[in-house]
């Protein structure tokens, strides 16, 4: 997994980065949120794409 910071980038691989979230479950919880909303609103977008054209 690539992680983008501001003065470098960060690989994880997936069982470090569950390592990292299960210590801070409220971080895991926040992410999680996130990541539906986004989702949710990417496939809004391509529903609206393909509506139009």
């Amino acid at each position: 997994m690539e992680i983008n910071l501001k003065k470098c980038t960060v690989f994880l691989t997936e069982k470090e980065m569950q390592t990292l979230l299960c210590k801070d479950i409220e971080l895991y919880k926040i992410g999680l949120k996130r990541g539906k909303a986004i989702m949710r609103s990417e496939k809004q977008r391509r529903r609206e794409l393909n509506k139009y054209h």
